[in-house]
């Protein structure tokens, strides 16, 4: 090879590295970020954790509102099977008067149900003016999540339904409707996609 060659060759073996993306090495995003709010309260953000709720400060809620929930066990027992292969992603606010109610008592169904831990994904958001109903690494983005809590149900990667607030007849009925394909709107489903004036 002529020299000329050899250093175009070199000059192409350059560019292509240099023109080639690399893998990035990503950095885990904290978990369990606390932060205080603007009246003093502490709060949790982003990618958290149960067992973080279930400690001081949010155990005063999350322990009474989850020990004292009865489950619907009749349709719990029905939905138990549907359950194995869905994913749950779950945003809360701990500032949420909705989502201390709530998140117990869905994580006390989900319990009752033997659904792993890992298939349950657990965002809290902000109440500050400038990030509301925001987490530090934005999940909620392209959810529509206007509300807390809200529990989104997924089968293979597609939103199969959500729960939105609260019930409309019960936690456990509510998630039945969702999981067997039947007719379920929740209560705000009209302020999502708002229907078209007549």
């Amino acid at each position: 090879m002529k020299p000329n060659h050899i250093t175009v060759i070199a000059i192409f073996f350059f560019i292509l590295s240099a023109c080639t993306p690399k893998m990035a090495t990503q950095t885990p995003q904290p978990v369990n970020i606390e932060v205080t709010d603007k009246k003093g309260n502490l709060i949790l953000l982003g990618k958290s954790t149960r067992e973080r709720l279930a400690q001081p400060p949010f155990d005063v809620w999350y322990t009474k509102n989850f020990e004292a929930y009865t489950v619907d066990s009749t349709t719990a027992n029905q939905i138990k099977p549907l359950l194995k292969n869905k994913q749950f992603l779950l945003f809360m606010g701990t500032w949420c008067g909705d989502s201390r109610r709530e998140v117990p008592r869905m994580y006390k169904i989900l319990d009752y149900c033997g659904v792993k831990h890992s298939q349950i994904q657990l965002i809290t958001l902000n109440n500050s003016d400038t990030a509301y109903k925001q987490s530090p690494g934005h999940e909620e983005r392209g959810l529509n999540i206007r509300r807390v809590p809200t529990l989104l149900i997924f089968e293979n990667q597609r939103e199969v339904g959500r729960v939105v607030e609260s019930p409309i007849t019960s936690l456990e009925k509510d998630i039945q409707a969702i999981v067997t394909g039947k007719p379920y709107e929740h209560r705000y489903k009209d302020l999502v996609n708002p229907k078209p004036a007549m």
